[in-house]
C-alpha cells in the first residue's frame, strides 16, 4: 500500500491526501531574498502546498565550457556556457535560506532547495530543511543521495532521463540508510517539454512498479493541461516551474514557469480535476439519482386493462420515468394476468400483475 509522507508544515504526500502541488522557484529569486519572499508568499496564497529552490555554485555545477541545453529562445543573458547562466543567479546570501525557512513556517508551507553539488547539499542538512527534492539530472549523483538520505528527511526522486535500473540503484541507496520517506517524480528533462513528449505513461508504469511509493510529476511543458492530464492519472504530486514575472532576465526558467497571476487558475483547476477522479462503487451516484429515477424507462399500459385480464405485448410500451418494472423484465410481465384495474398510461408495478 502507498505510503504517506510528512513533508513537513502540515503538509502530507501520498496516501489519501490530496495531491502536493510543488512550485520550483528555482533560481527565480534573481539573488533578491525580497523576490524569494514573495515567490513563497504568493505560492502560499495561490494555494500551493509546497515551495522550494535550487541551491549551488557555478564551480560546482558545471565546468566553464558545458553547453547548455534548453532551448535558447528562453535565454535573456545573451547566451554562453551553463556555467555564464548559473554565475549571474548563484549569489543569494547564505543567511537568506535561513531567513526564507523562518517565512516558510509562518506561512505555513513546506520548504526546501535542491542540491546540485555536494557543498551545497551539506549546506541544507546545516539549514534543515523540511524535505529533499533530488533533480533528475542528479539522480546518478549517489554519493550526494546518500548524504542527504542519512538525514532520515523525506526525499522526493524525480526520474528525467532515468532508466529504471537507475531509479531503483538511487532508491537502494536511499534505503539502505535506513529512509524508506521517498517519493518518485515523473520528469521529461527537456526546457520546455513539448506536450507530446510528456509521456505520462512512463508516470504510470512508475506506479505499477513502485506501487508502496507516492508518484507524482515534475512539468516542464508550457501551460497547464498536461499535469492536469497527470493528476487525471493519479498524480500524487505536480511539481512546476514558477516565477513572478516571466519577463525577468537570467534564469531562463522564468520563460517556461506559471506566474503568479496563473497559479489560482492552476490550483483551482487541479483541485476540480482530482475531485473528478472520485471513488468506485458499483451502481448509481447520488448525483444521478434523480436521473435514475425519470430519465430511465419503465413498462406501461397503452390501454385500459381490466382485472383479470391475461397481458399481452401488444398492451403495453416502455416509457420514462423509470418509478416502475423495468423493461428488461417485458417477457416475465407478458402472460401474467392483471391483479388491478389498470388505467392508459399507467406504470406498471409488481403488485399489479
Amino acid at each position: 500500500m502507498e505510503k504517506e509522507i510528512n513533508l513537513g508544515n502540515g503538509v502530507k504526500l501520498g496516501g489519501e491526501n490530496h495531491c502536493v502541488i510543488l512550485l520550483d522557484a528555482g533560481v527565480n529569486h534573481n539573488n533578491d531574498v525580497a523576490r524569494a519572499k514573495l515567490l513563497m508568499k504568493t505560492a502560499k496564497d495561490g494555494g500551493a502546498d509546497a515551495i522550494k529552490f535550487q541551491t549551488y555554485t557555478a564551480g560546482g555545477i558545471s565546468t566553464r565550457k558545458a553547453p547548455r541545453y534548453w532551448d535558447p529562445k528562453l535565454d535573456t543573458d545573451g547566451g554562453g556556457s551553463q556555467y555564464d547562466m548559473f554565475k549571474k543567479v548563484d549569489a543569494l546570501p547564505k543567511a537568506a535560506y535561513y531567513e526564507l525557512k523562518d517565512y516558510a513556517k509562518k506561512l505555513k508551507i513546506a520548504f526546501t532547495s535542491s542540491p546540485f553539488d555536494m557543498e551545497s547539499a551539506r549546506f541544507l542538512i546545516e539549514l534543515d530543511v523540511d524535505f529533499y527534492k533530488i533533480a533528475s539530472a542528479e539522480v546518478t549523483n549517489l554519493e550526494m543521495i546518500q548524504l542527504v538520505a542519512e538525514t532520515g528527511k523525506p526525499i522526493i526522486l524525480s526520474t528525467g532521463a532515468c532508466t529504471i535500473d537507475e531509479v531503483k540503484e538511487a532508491l537502494q541507496v536511499i534505503f539502505k540508510t535506513g529512509n524508506r520517506q521517498v517519493a518518485l517524480q515523473h520528469c521529461v528533462l527537456s526546457y520546455p517539454c513539448k506536450d507530446e513528449d510528456a509521456n505520462l505513461a512512463k508516470m504510470t508504469k512508475l506506479k505499477q512498479l513502485f506501487p508502496d511509493l507516492p508518484v507524482g510529476y515534475s512539468d516542464h511543458t508550457l501551460g497547464t493541461k498536461i499535469p492536469l492530464a497527470a493528476i487525471a492519472l493519479g498524480a500524487k504530486s505536480i511539481e512546476k516551474h514558477y516565477t513572478v514575472d516571466k519577463s525577468l532576465p537570467d534564469s531562463p526558467d522564468h520563460g517556461l514557469s506559471l506566474s503568479a497571476d496563473e497559479l489560482p487558475g492552476f490550483i483551482h483547476d487541479a483541485r476540480q480535476v482530482e475531485a473528478s477522479i472520485g471513488v468506485y462503487h458499483d451502481g448509481f451516484y447520488q448525483a444521478e439519482e434523480k436521473a435514475c429515477q425519470y430519465a430511465r424507462k419503465s413498462i406501461v399500459a397503452v390501454k385500459p386493462i381490466r382485472k383479470g385480464t391475461k397481458i399481452t405485448a401488444e398492451m403495453l410500451s416502455c416509457k420514462r420515468p423509470g418509478t416502475g418494472i423495468y423493461p428488461k423484465f417485458l417477457k416475465q410481465v407478458v402472460g401474467k394476468e392483471a391483479k388491478i384495474d389498470i388505467a392508459e398510461d399507467a406504470i406498471l408495478q409488481w403488485d399489479m400483475v
